[in-house]
């Protein structure tokens, strides 16, 4: 028995050929065209209001861009760490609002309404060997500029320092980086009020 295959009319081909195309497309920007999807890692949300200087509260994990994660704290961040202020229920912790439980433990505060915080801070312009306890820092926004604190320092760490600050002062220092020198025997002049400025950022 003979077959014969009836080769289509040239339009049929055009079509064909068309739809081929079409069909290419399609699946290419299926394929390559979908978007990746970036890393996350989990940090902790407070969820109800966390006491300075007690033991975290319950939490939450929320999940943040890997690149952004360095941030904020994880849960394996929290194991001997105490918050160094109070911190509302829904926010989410950053490393400057923790600090070592012993810190809490061995240096006070001495004034009860005031919190023991860990600041980040630029000690560039601090001879070495840099801070230390019982120093009058001058805490400000740029190199010898206004002094949004000058307060004294009660202990030290890496490229930050540890001070007692009101909660005001201390919602205030928390977020950012400060330039850090020591203050003259005659004191520093202080920033206007409402003009203390963001902290220098690295």
């Amino acid at each position: 028995m003979h077959i014969t295959i009836e080769r289509p009319s040239p339009q049929a081909q055009r079509f064909i050929a068309a739809g081929a195309v079409a069909l290419t497309v399609v699946l290419s920007v299926w394929l390559f065209g979908r978007p990746e999807t970036e890393p996350t890692v989990a940090v902790v949300a407070a969820a109800e209001p966390w006491d300075a200087g007690e033991a975290p509260g319950d939490y939450v994990t929320v999940q943040v861009p890997a690149a952004s994660a360095t941030l904020f704290v994880t849960p394996a961040e929290l194991e001997g760490r105490l918050p160094s202020m109070a911190v509302p229920a829904g926010v989410v912790l950053s490393a400057a609002m923790l600090t070592d439980s012993y810190d809490i433990a061995d240096i006070g505060p001495t004034d009860p309404a005031a919190a023991v915080l860990a600041v980040r801070v630029d000690s560039s312009l601090w001879p070495e060997p840099g801070p230390a306890a019982g120093d009058s820092a001058v805490l400000a926004a740029e190199p010898g500029g206004c002094a949004t604190a000058v307060l004294t320092v009660t202990d030290t760490g890496d490229s930050t320092v540890v001070v007692e600050a009101d909660p005001g002062l201390a919602t205030v220092l928390a977020p950012e980086t400060w330039w850090i020198w020591e203050s003259p025997s005659a004191g520093w002049p202080s920033c206007p009020a409402g003009s203390a400025g963001p902290g220098h950022q690295e």
